[in-house]
């Protein structure tokens, strides 16, 4: 990247040496860490691709690719990523959204919308919610839905915040600090349409083998399911029944081989009409369920 290059020639040789690095959608790296560091979005990049770069802005930007290609996320750098049409902050000491996830949203929706839709002010509660991209997501979509999450982390219940207001649903979603179900206002009791999380689902002992972005710089709180990654499926089936009313549905976020343990870790507690919905790539994703209405109080 040595002397004064132009727009077009710091993305094409950025992009190149990214993908020498084995970095992810290099060119896609290259442009939106360019446009951070010159206050140009990706589009206006091409209208002015022969613009000369800076010094300062090049060693800024030089900065910000040694970080890329040493592992740090992309959103980490930016401080912020899109999720489901809409734009969250980010920050490093909170789970980073996976674009999976939007299925796990997808799902929340049809569930609040479709056969339930006669509802007049649905309830839905998001356990473990990390940036807030679910509670914040779902909210957007459903304005008659009010939203509860909880988080141990105090971090990610205040990065929710930001994000509830940026999307402009903080009047409809409440977040509140503590472990999964202890948290929530009593009141809930027995009142809730939607249980959802995306919960801690990797073996204790595969953390260390994830790629280094997600192994190194994302919390392992958020990461670690235990010796089989089931630890949390476990607590919420116990815990769910309780919450939800009588035609409320439990919703999960699945690790990828995980569909049957969950179902039946689900249908020991008393559910039914267990399903797994599989993501773009044919691996589980998510587990779906029904509460046993003869047992919605226990």
């Amino acid at each position: 990247m040595a002397g004064l290059k132009s727009v077009r020639e710091l993305i094409n040789v950025t992009a190149e040496w990214f993908e020498e690095k084995g970095v992810d959608a290099p060119r896609v790296c290259a442009e939106r860490l360019l446009s951070e560091c010159i206050g140009l979005s990706r589009l206006e990049l091409y209208i002015n691709s022969d613009r000369l770069i800076s010094t300062q802005e090049l060693d800024s930007f030089r900065g910000l690719v040694r970080r890329r290609a040493a592992g740090e996320p992309l959103q980490h750098l930016l401080g912020e990523t899109e999720f489901y049409s809409k734009p969250f902050k980010v920050q490093p000491n909170v789970l980073i959204p996976r674009p999976e996830t939007e299925l796990l949203v997808e799902e929340c929706i049809k569930c609040l919308t479709d056969s339930n839709s006669s509802i007049v002010a649905p309830k839905a509660v998001e356990l473990g919610v990390g940036s807030g991209i679910i509670s914040v997501s779902i909210a957007a979509e459903i304005p008659r839905l009010e939203v509860h999450g909880t988080d141990i982390s105090e971090d990610a219940i205040k990065l929710s915040e930001v994000n509830a207001r940026l999307n402009g649903v903080s009047g409809r979603v409440s977040f509140h600090l503590g472990d999964l179900f202890e948290p929530l206002p009593d009141r809930l009791l027995g009142n809730i349409d939607l249980l959802v999380s995306n919960p801690p689902y990797i073996k204790s002992d595969e953390i260390e083998e994830l790629a280094t972005e997600v192994a190194v710089h994302d919390p392992h709180l958020a990461l670690d399911g235990g010796k089989d990654g089931l630890d949390f499926y476990h607590k919420i089936a116990i815990g769910a029944k309780k919450w939800l009313n009588d035609h409320g549905k439990l919703i999960l976020e699945i690790g990828s081989e995980q569909g049957n343990d969950v179902c039946k870790i689900l249908e020991a507690s008393g559910f039914r009409n267990t399903s797994v919905k599989k993501d773009y790539n044919g691996m589980d994703r998510i587990v779906i369920a029904d509460i046993e209405k003869e047992n919605c109080n226990g």
